[in-house]
């Protein structure tokens, strides 16, 4: 089944949509043992440009130390430039690949669904239906992240112009960067609130 808020993919006997929470039961009652409460709907936006710039340089300033560390260890400068000459420097070159692919990719497919700069800005990255990305599709999103800078930059600010904020790295890995922001619906007792779709591209 698909979750009539968000969209995302479920197993057919669940009891509630694992991305936005919404119940997929209507007679599930709750639990005797726990006080009546407000209900919380996960309402979801597409991130905008500068949240995400912001959520890149935090994620470059965490990521520069154990590169740096790694240089000195090699008997490097922490910012040295590539050497093609120095084994130290491909040594350095290849961690610094290595590091920067595991730790987008291996983040952004964990049950957090963000590097550790788009966790500060509250941003999730999902795949088309607002489900969650495999690991190998993150992979993909940062290699593809390649495309930003072959295009001088445009890559990054085609978001601007995408109906659903997407860079060129997004629409290649077929990925949605938004902003869930829980918000109170209704307090117990009260009548279901309308369900809230995962976000319809702007015409």
């Amino acid at each position: 089944m698909f979750c009539p808020r968000c969209g995302t993919r479920a197993p057919d006997d669940s009891a509630a949509c694992t991305l936005c929470g919404l119940a997929f039961h209507a007679d599930a009652a709750p639990r005797a043992a726990e006080p009546p409460s407000a209900a919380v709907l996960a309402i979801v936006t597409y991130a905008g440009f500068w949240r995400r710039a912001a959520a890149f340089l935090i994620d470059v300033v965490i990521s520069y130390f154990p590169v740096a560390t790694f240089r000195v260890l090699l008997g490097r400068a922490p910012t040295s430039v590539f050497d093609p000459l120095s084994s130290a420097s491909w040594a350095a070159g290849v961690f610094e690949l290595v590091f920067d692919w595991l730790y987008a990719a291996l983040l952004i497919s964990s049950s957090r669904r963000g590097t550790l700069g788009q966790q500060v800005m509250d941003l999730h990255v999902t795949d088309a239906n607002g489900g969650r990305v495999s690991f190998a599709r993150a992979s993909w999103r940062h290699v593809a992240q390649a495309l930003n800078l072959l295009s001088l930059g445009f890559g990054y600010l085609l978001q601007v112009f995408t109906p659903r904020r997407q860079a060129l790295h997004d629409l290649v890995s077929g990925t949605v960067v938004v902003r869930p922001r829980p918000a109170v619906a209704m307090a117990a007792g009260a009548p279901p609130a309308p369900a809230m779709p995962f976000p319809r591209p702007a015409p």
